[in-house]
């Protein structure tokens, strides 16, 4: 518990420096295309963290059991996960948000050039606060014309994932433990060396 407890100083000094103030408040022929959705049910298992408080460092949910998550994919497909496989980070972006269409050009990009993100750690993205009344809807479309990577869970229409997380402005990371607790959260921009460093300290001895 001792080595958690330094991980987690480690990993929240880290996220303090790097979280930028912006934030906003198959091969068969015969097969169906996807149908993308925007918004869907989604069944939160487990205890929500509850509110941020204030500051990362000081965060009353740390090491509390995350929830797991089943729903429905962008693409339409089925998307179920599970905390405590393995070290996560999950991303909640809205569509609407300047600094989410920054973070996902800039996280883009920088794979693109060769870059990668450490093995051993999962990123799954939430698009929630959907509201197609704002700019950059549908965000299928946007995600899809981007080149995102990585897997996008909908949230529902009552954001019922953001609010199980605490979620406060976006884009919002959380980033779990490989037992399944959580590490660290908070609301703004990550350069991608900063998150790539944040994915080496999940999967640092102690870790869970």
């Amino acid at each position: 518990m001792n080595s958690k407890r330094t991980v987690r100083r480690v990993v929240a000094l880290t996220a303090t420096v790097l979280l930028l103030a912006t934030a906003c408040g198959g091969d068969d022929d015969s097969a169906p295309d996807p149908i993308p959705v925007e918004v869907a049910p989604v069944q939160v298992v487990g205890q929500p963290l509850g509110p941020l408080g204030d500051s990362p460092d000081a965060d009353p949910a740390f090491g509390q059991p995350v929830p797991a998550l089943n729903g429905t994919a962008i693409d339409g497909s089925p998307l179920e996960w599970t905390p405590g496989e393995r070290p996560a980070a999950i991303v909640f972006l809205a569509h609407w948000c300047p600094a989410c269409q920054a973070e996902v050009v800039e996280l883009t990009n920088w794979l693109a050039e060769g870059n990668s993100l450490p093995e051993g750690v999962d990123l799954l993205s939430v698009v929630t606060l959907v509201d197609s009344s704002r700019d950059n809807y549908p965000p299928s479309q946007w995600l899809a014309d981007e080149g995102w990577p990585f897997p996008v869970l909908v949230d529902s229409a009552d954001n019922e994932v953001a609010v199980a997380f605490g979620q406060a402005g976006t884009p919002f990371w959380a980033f779990v433990f490989g037992d399944g607790t959580l590490a660290l959260r908070g609301s703004g921009r990550i350069p991608p060396e900063g998150l790539a460093g944040l994915f080496d300290q999940l999967l640092a001895p102690g870790d869970g």
